[in-house]
């Protein structure tokens, strides 16, 4: 079976980016991060967007 792409608040994503949420959002904004998906009215990112995003910051660092 597999595994299911978690979702996650906007407070989640800063968290695990040490981030403020304004900041997450500007990430969206820039197109740096992929844009959340919309359930009502309620933001979410799927947390397979957060790794990748953090996998290509460090591959720039190397």
């Amino acid at each position: 079976m597999p595994a299911v792409d978690q979702l996650l608040t906007i407070r989640e994503v800063a968290g695990r980016l040490c981030l403020s949420t304004r900041a997450v959002y500007r990430l969206v904004a820039d197109g740096a991060l992929p844009c959340p998906v919309k359930i009502g009215a309620a933001s979410r990112f799927y947390e397979s967007d957060i790794r990748d995003f953090l996998e290509k910051l460090r591959k720039q660092r190397a």
